[in-house]
């Protein structure tokens, strides 16, 4: 399989590192350059670059789309890739299929939102195509997987929100987490000292959930009645801190609205 990445920002630098961690090999990967930004990247991990002005010289199974929404038109307007040889994959959010179809002149497109931890595998990555694209969706889906896990959604529409809670939410969790990185920086010997005990504290918080396959469970087995632990959650409900949080992944839902109507 023959794959390309037209941009090469944090997410496809995400992506690809995750790929090739799970043992893709690098000669199956392309990156489409339109300058010479992140040419370290491309040769610390042994990546191919090719002029986007020479796309159509190699064959391609999948060309991931990974530029900013203003650059969407342009990229694929501009690139001489043929489209009808090749399925375009938008990780862009807010340019809907139908926009993209129009810009490629072409039917074969297909749209996902992962999301950064696709570096270390663990994407949970949102993927949707039209019925007709069932075909490739067969052969991307493993290598989507190759990223952490795919889930596939049923409308187009759901992209908005799905960018909203996940694409943009654990930005939204490490906001959040400022506090306790202050806070272990007070208990902490130095900064180096406190990352790293967040990092732990965190990560706990992950093996909790999957240990007692849930957080109701994770949260019941910390909790002792009437102590400590019982009384700060009473505070967050006070405070309604669900409330915050439907405003962050409203607000976010909103904007990827605003971008598809501005392009």
């Amino acid at each position: 399989m023959n794959i390309g990445f037209l941009g090469c920002g944090n997410i496809a630098q995400a992506m690809i590192v995750g790929l090739l961690d799970s043992g893709l090999n690098p000669a199956s990967i392309t990156v489409l350059t339109r300058n010479q930004k992140n040419k370290n990247f491309y040769e610390k991990k042994s990546i191919k670059r090719l002029a986007v002005s020479k796309a159509n010289s190699a064959k391609f199974d999948f060309i991931f789309l990974c530029v900013k929404p203003k650059d969407v038109k342009n990229a694929i307007e501009d690139s001489r890739i043929y489209w009808e040889n090749t399925t375009l994959v938008s990780v862009v959010a807010g340019i809907s299929s139908l926009k993209l179809k129009l810009f490629a002149n072409s039917e074969k497109v297909i749209r996902i939102m992962p999301t950064t931890s696709a570096e270390f595998c663990k994407s949970i990555t949102a993927i949707f195509m039209a019925e007709e694209q069932k075909k490739q969706i067969k052969k991307l889906i493993p290598l989507l997987n190759k990223m952490g896990s795919t889930i596939e959604l049923s409308s187009e529409k759901d992209l908005h929100e799905f960018t909203a809670v996940v694409g943009s939410g654990q930005a939204f969790i490490m906001e959040a987490l400022k506090q306790y990185d202050q806070k272990l920086l007070k208990f902490s010997k130095n900064k180096n000292a406190a990352s790293k005990n967040l990092s732990m504290f965190v990560s706990s918080i992950a093996q909790h959930i999957e240990l007692n396959n849930g957080i109701e469970p994770s949260i019941k087995k910390i909790m002792s009645p009437k102590g400590t632990t019982h009384s700060g959650l009473e505070a967050l409900k006070r405070n309604k801190i669900t409330n915050v949080f439907k405003s962050a992944f409203k607000a976010a839902e909103k904007r990827s609205k605003e971008i598809q109507n501005e392009y």
